[in-house]
């Protein structure tokens, strides 16, 4: 994929995005992807949202139709090594589900310190897997330099294991799962991974 088609990619997956929010994802500037947003904008694919509480930039029913062609193309040829790959993923998944959703519900300090060692083993036992798609699919390798960024963030500040509005442990498994999902081409609702 280019890099505006990994732009537009990112934005997919995101759903509404800054640009800020984006150039972390890509290891971009701001400057550059807000570049990459305006010419994808002048093509029709996205449009900003500058009013409600989450203004950002949006993929527009055009941009989702040329990003499903250009993801349909450029990973076809990885899909048979991709898929066992995520079926391996999947084994991670819903323990670090539960964690979270675990996390969401207590607010005790010790339960909490104990669920961040419990989200570090898991985290070491998903970046095999993580770098292993990545060997396949190289913006893979992306998600487990994230996903380090946010577990080493939690313990000062604990927004980060799953807070939507920041680079949340939650938040970049979530983009990665749907990463998977789009790039295999299946569908959440009838595979039933939430």
């Amino acid at each position: 994929m280019t890099p505006v088609d990994e732009l537009l990619h990112t934005l997919r997956i995101k759903g509404l995005a800054t640009p800020e929010a984006l150039a972390t994802v890509l290891g971009l500037t701001a400057g550059e992807v807000a570049a990459g947003l305006e010419r994808l904008a002048a093509d029709g694919l996205v449009l900003e949202r500058t009013a409600g509480k989450r203004p950002g930039w949006a993929i527009l029913p055009a941009g989702r139709e040329r990003h499903a062609a250009a993801l349909a193309a450029a990973a076809a040829p990885a899909l048979p090594l991709l898929a066992p790959v995520y079926e391996r993923f999947l084994g991670h998944n819903t323990p670090v589900k539960v964690l979270c959703a675990h996390w969401q519900r207590t607010t005790d300090d010790a339960d909490r310190f104990d669920l961040l060692e419990q989200l570090a083993e898991l985290h070491a036992g998903a970046l095999p897997v993580l770098a292993e798609a990545g060997a396949v699919v190289a913006r893979f390798d992306r998600y487990g330099e994230r996903l380090t960024a946010a577990l080493e963030r939690a313990p000062d500040d604990p927004r980060f294991v799953v807070s939507p509005l920041v680079e949340s442990y939650h938040q970049v498994w979530f983009e990665c799962h749907e990463d998977f999902l789009l790039t295999l081409g299946r569908d959440r609702a009838e595979e039933g991974s939430f």
